[in-house]
């Protein structure tokens, strides 16, 4: 691995060091240096993908419209506008530089999973042993951002070099799909038998719901590849297994379960806060609101009808990439707690809601039809290559995920993994046209030696 092949994926990986945050109008990571720099690399090296124009142009002009008609701000579109259209062209830029081989590249992203596994085992094993430098990394890291996490069956919850367990759990889901699949199917595509077992096992390690969700959608993606029934009667009695050993076992992960529950089926916000009382009497009846519900079950209900909201009044296009912030200023709910849970607002809690609340029906539409159109499905009648299908679902495990609890567009690269499902894509369809002419040219030479 050379350091220009470092510095791409470094920021897959490494989050907890941020250089400024107060100074400037948004977080500056330092893994965004080798970004920068290698950006204006590519663009003296390459010429401007063009074709960037029919995502980027889409975007302007929606973002501005609603700056025009006060759905928005200048500031905030244009901070959210410009961090996303520099994603987007550094990451069309790194598949470029990598000739399009996706193969490659999630090799590589497949061993910097392995290392932040690693280092994980290492940070449990070091709290399981009380060796204090080796799990809590500040001791001799500058990590600003980073920190260790409570909870679990073993007092840790797993991070790595991640700041929380469930970017963990998000950015390893491809390599967690492959090193399950490698491991049950005794497969040797992409990974050992033990480096599937180290990825595996840190992955549990987490005790992340949102990991949870990487393994109940990895399941669901075997079970629908493999395309027999009696797979789904396999992979939905495993699920409901593993979520009944977790939410007996990990706390954190049942506290959420049943906060939703409390949230989503009993209405306890609306039925124990509703109203107008005193704050004394509010913040008493918050107290056993949130004995009920935990604090992040609260955030992303709070997002959903905050972003609920702002679809209902803006259900076409959104009210523009910066928005969520002014549209939780506008409905949130907060009020009915006390005003103490004002989190994740700039990011909806949710990329589907985050797109739903910004860009409305156009942008869930974009999202559906991207996903379906450049999927690859294992073939169940031929003996094709394994890697793209893998890959492709390997990615969607992750695309899920985000969709559902990480409302950053740009975080941990995913803007990469959006172009490597793409590409990936692109060239199982060049490799599916090349195996049909072979196959069309086979069958002329049989028939000519027939005639």
């Amino acid at each position: 691995m050379t350091w220009v092949d470092f510095g791409i994926f470094l920021n897959l990986f490494f989050n907890g060091y941020i250089l400024f945050r107060k100074q400037m109008p948004f977080e500056f990571y330092i893994t965004y240096i080798p970004i920068i720099v290698l950006l204006f690399f590519f663009i003296a090296k390459y010429k401007f993908p063009r074709e960037l124009l029919f995502i980027l142009i889409p975007l302007m002009l929606t973002g501005l419209l609603n700056v025009f008609i006060d759905n928005n701000t200048f500031g905030n579109f244009f901070k959210i506008f410009v961090n996303v259209a520099i994603n987007i062209v550094f990451y069309r830029y790194v598949m470029e530089y990598y000739d399009y081989d996706v193969n490659k590249m999630f090799k590589m992203y497949l061993a910097g999973s392995y290392i932040v596994a690693i280092l994980g085992l290492i940070q449990v094993f070091s709290f399981i042993i009380h060796f204090y430098p080796g799990y809590y990394w500040r001791v001799f890291l500058p990590l600003n951002k980073w920190n260790w996490h409570e909870g679990g069956l073993l007092g840790i919850r797993l991070n790595s070099t991640f700041t929380e367990p469930s970017y963990f759990g998000s950015s390893i889901a491809p390599a967690f799909f492959i090193a399950l699949y490698e491991l049950v199917f005794n497969r040797q595509v992409f990974l050992t038998r033990i480096k599937c077992v180290v990825i595996i096992v840190a992955y549990l390690l987490t005790f992340s719901s949102l990991a949870y969700i990487g393994i109940f959608v990895t399941i669901l993606l075997f079970a629908l590849n493999f395309g027999a029934l009696r797979y789904f009667f396999i992979a939905i009695p495993v699920a409901l297994i593993m979520y009944n050993f977790a939410y007996v076992n990990v706390k954190d992960f049942s506290s959420r379960i049943d906060g939703m529950n409390a949230l989503f089926i009993e209405g306890v916000v609306e039925t124990e806060l509703g109203g107008e009382m005193s704050r004394a009497t509010r913040m008493i009846k918050v107290g056993k609101v949130l004995q009920k519900v935990h604090g992040s079950s609260f955030v992303l209900y709070n997002n959903l009808h905050v972003a609920y909201s702002n679809f209902k009044q803006n259900p076409l296009m959104g009210s523009g990439l910066g928005s969520p912030e002014l549209a939780f200023q506008q409905y949130n709910l907060n009020r009915m707690m006390g005003g103490i849970y004002e989190f994740n607002a700039p990011d909806a809690n949710s990329m589907f809601l985050r797109i739903m609340s910004e860009l409305g029906i156009m942008g869930i539409f974009f999202v559906f039809v991207f996903i379906f159109k450049y999927y690859v499905s294992k073939s169940l009648n031929t003996d094709e290559d394994p890697i793209y299908w893998l890959t492709s679902n390997a990615i969607l495990v992750i695309i899920i995920t985000q969709l559902l609890r990480q409302g950053n567009y740009t975080y941990n690269g995913f803007i990469l993994f959006i172009w490597m499902y793409y590409y990936n894509w692109v060239r199982y369809t060049a490799y599916v046209e090349k195996k049909r002419e072979e196959e069309i040219k086979l069958e002329e030479i049989e028939m000519a030696k027939l005639n």
